[in-house]
């Protein structure tokens, strides 16, 4: 029921004309369920950025709307995120705006040839990053 109510407030506020939208952004006028995902920006939720406040909102939503298989599998994600250099998090950055620029005919052609290369052992996956780094290295 209360998954219901914030479908439905989050729908009305997709509707309302911008200034009356932000009056709907106060803390106060989150779920429960999504104040107690955003608790570590409950002190500083209204000085954030009313986009600020929008994305984390969306993100609390798509964050109780998993599974917990889908949640476990995230935090590992993030976990992992966690730990790149600034340099790794800036070309994983890059990458993925790369990707989400190509047509989609591509995007399928290479999402599919990383589900054939996930399938593979683990041994002939190690096979093929040598050898396409081979081919990667300037030759001298």
């Amino acid at each position: 029921m209360r998954m219901m109510k914030l479908v439905t407030i989050l729908a009305l506020l997709c509707w309302l004309p911008n200034g009356l939208a932000n009056d709907g952004m106060g803390w106060g006028s989150l779920s429960s369920e999504t104040q107690q995902v955003l608790k570590p920006f409950a002190n500083k939720w209204d000085s954030l950025s009313e986009a600020k406040r929008q994305k984390l909102a969306k993100g609390a939503d798509r964050w109780l709307a998993m599974s917990p298989e889908q949640k476990s599998r995230a935090k590992k994600r993030f976990s992992k995120w966690r730990q790149l250099t600034p340099e790794q998090k800036k070309s994983t950055r890059q990458k993925f705006h790369k990707f989400q620029s190509l047509p989609p005919q591509k995007k399928r052609a290479l999402r599919k040839r990383a589900k054939w290369l996930k399938s593979l052992p683990p041994e002939r996956r190690q096979q093929l990053r040598k050898k396409w780094r081979k081919r990667r290295q300037p030759k001298s």
